[in-house]
């Protein structure tokens, strides 16, 4: 009988050494979907630019810009799987505003650009799922520009300003596969004016919204 027992266990041996082997393989095989430590993702951004601040001035509604497009570029990692920290790069381009009578009697309007680069961060609700929600928040520098043209003659001016820029969002985000990732991101924007700008609207910052599709690669 013993010997039975002993011949039994040298034919199973390899039996289970070989299932043994396929667990561990079929699990490393598993897609790693979710956010873990120290990952890194390059995102591209692109969407609209919905301007906030229309200002009343003699009576008329003053706009710098009208609806229009935006781009941007991200680098961010995981320092937790919830928690990202990273570089971002934005532009905004606005359409033309409606046409605006100034105080010497010319008729104006203005088309503006808005260019950002600030360090963000973001906090994530179920890290490790497929599907992801997260609320952002970055600060930095930003440069704005307001060109003036004139409706008359077609005479243009431009007016630039540089000083700090922040924004707040959210977003929803999920894995297509192990490396890609599509979402969509919603923020409010506010970027300063200073120098000439300050000097010929008489304000000391800008609003704005970005409603923006993304896709990122993760390495």
């Amino acid at each position: 009988m013993k010997k039975l027992f002993i011949l039994a266990a040298l034919l199973c041996a390899p039996a289970l050494y070989a299932a043994e082997q396929y667990t561990c393989c079929s699990y490393e095989e598993t897609p790693k979907y979710g956010l873990q430590t120290n990952t890194t993702r390059v995102e591209f951004y692109g969407g609209v630019a919905l301007p906030e601040d229309d200002w009343s001035e003699n009576g008329q509604t003053l706009q710098l810009g009208d609806t229009g497009f935006t781009a941007g570029l991200a680098f961010v990692r995981n320092v937790l799987p919830w928690l990202t920290l990273g570089l971002d790069g934005n532009y905004a381009g606005l359409s033309n505003g409606d046409d605006f009578t100034t105080t010497d009697s010319r008729t104006v309007n203005y088309r503006s650009g808005i260019a950002t680069a600030m360090v963000a961060g973001r906090v994530y609700l179920f890290p490790h799922s497929m599907t992801r929600l997260y609320g952002t928040a970055g600060i930095g520098a930003g440069y704005m520009y307001t060109r003036e043209k004139d409706a008359a003659t077609g005479d243009k001016q431009t007016f630039d300003s540089t000083d700090i820029a922040w924004m707040l969002g959210a977003g929803l985000e999920f894995d297509i596969d192990e490396t890609v990732v599509f979402g969509a991101e919603g923020r409010y924007n506010l970027v300063g004016m200073r120098s000439e700008l300050k000097d010929r609207f008489g304000k000391d910052d800008y609003g704005y919204w970005t409603i923006m599709l993304k896709l990122g690669v993760k390495f």
